[in-house]
């Protein structure tokens, strides 16, 4: 069988080219932004997924960039479509675009593409936390982790923050343990790093 931390390490290549296929680093940066991966892709935590999580600051934040930045992306190879919510008059202040690109083996993907306010409650909050992340693992950690994310079906989607707050925080170790342990969560929590019993 192969060796999952080698699966997952050709798996997260794969994503890496979407995200060069998809412009959308160098969209923004044409437009002064700050980009930064998040999510399993930043932790070495990727999988299959074939999500992409991005957030991008601007300053000053100004929504035609935004959709100049959107105009690039769109013109590239596999762009299918994108949705965009404005949620700058919420605690989350910024504006989520979705973008859905498909690879040359027919895959669909999505990029969520976070534009945030400076000085917002989440500025750097899911870089710092991708970074905490990626310095507590071990290969053990990180075994567990890819493993339950391989056998957990596809539907419903469980955010990747959970399976890690169950490896790191509480010793799960194998998707069994997850699934007992997510029936007793608290779906309505957002998890914090760092993580607290």
């Amino acid at each position: 069988m192969e060796n999952i931390l080698q699966l997952a390490q050709q798996n997260a290549q794969q994503a890496f080219a979407m995200l060069r296929q998809s412009r959308a680093v160098t969209a923004w940066d044409l437009q002064g932004a700050e980009v930064h991966i998040v999510g399993s892709l930043a932790c070495g935590l990727y999988f299959d997924s074939h999500d992409i999580d991005l957030h991008v600051y601007t300053d000053p934040f100004d929504m035609e960039d935004a959709f100049a930045a959107m105009a690039m992306i769109a013109q590239q190879k596999g762009f299918k479509r994108l949705t965009c919510q404005n949620l700058l008059d919420t605690p989350e202040a910024c504006v989520e675009w979705h973008v859905f690109f498909e690879d040359e083996r027919g895959q669909e993907w999505n990029l969520d593409i976070i534009h945030i306010m400076r000085s917002s409650r989440y500025d750097g909050y899911f870089e710092k936390q991708a970074a905490a992340i990626k310095e507590m693992l071990t290969d053990d950690t990180r075994t567990a982790i890819l493993n339950i994310k391989k056998a957990l079906p596809k539907t419903p989607h469980i955010g990747g923050i959970w399976i890690y707050t169950a490896v790191l925080r509480d010793g799960v170790r194998t998707a069994e343990q997850f699934n007992e342990w997510y029936a007793k969560q608290d779906k309505n929590q957002i998890l914090c790093w760092p993580l607290k019993k």
